[in-house]
């Protein structure tokens, strides 16, 4: 009798201890990203890793003059498509993403170009990559990545990416993006909510 008691105490106690725990983590702690599938259904997503770190888009907490900034935000005009994805939610990172003339290119291959400044029209005739990371903005790095374009068509546009970049600030300081993913609905990706 004794037994079961203490038994029944012990299990309370560690379920009690277990709950107490749960609940004391952030939800920042908690935060378990995985990337995505690499689909082409227009199911709006969007990932990849930066330096390993899995880079999953969320929307800010705080409500800005217009509205809560969102973790994702798609393009396209005659000149050129571009994508904005970024952890909002903690300003831990972000990619951005420009190719020009993909109405007439669709799907293929693009070699990412080097960049150095910020997300500017002062180059518009250039495929980039461009990222926001712990210490500041990075630029693409001419031959070491690619944006691979799976679907373009009148609703989605899918594909892949990879590459080295740059800091603008600190010459000798390099990110990589790895395993770059995303799947956008052309007509929904600017309305959907991240987390």
């Amino acid at each position: 009798m004794i037994m079961k008691q203490l038994f029944l105490k012990t299990t309370i106690l560690l379920f009690t201890l277990t709950l107490c725990n749960c609940e004391s983590q952030t939800e920042e702690e908690s935060w378990n990203p995985k990337l995505p599938p690499i689909t082409q259904t227009g199911a709006n997503t969007f990932g990849c890793k930066i330096n390993g770190e899995i880079m999953i888009p969320r929307d800010s907490r705080k409500s800005q003059l217009g509205g809560i900034p969102t973790g994702v935000e798609y393009g396209s005009d005659t000149d050129y498509d571009w994508i904005e994805a970024s952890d909002r939610y903690t300003a831990t990172g972000g990619v951005a993403i420009k190719i020009p003339n993909l109405q007439t290119l669709k799907v293929g291959e693009y070699e990412v170009k080097t960049i150095v400044g910020g997300f500017a029209s002062t180059h518009p005739n250039i495929i980039y990559i461009q990222a926001t990371h712990h210490q500041g903005f990075y630029g693409s790095i001419e031959g070491t990545g690619k944006i691979i374009i799976t679907r373009y068509d009148d609703e989605v546009i899918s594909g892949t990416f990879y590459c080295k970049l740059k800091n603008r600030d600190i010459p000798d300081n390099f990110i990589e993006i790895t395993e770059g993913r995303f799947d956008f609905n052309k007509n929904t990706i600017n309305t959907t909510r991240f987390r």
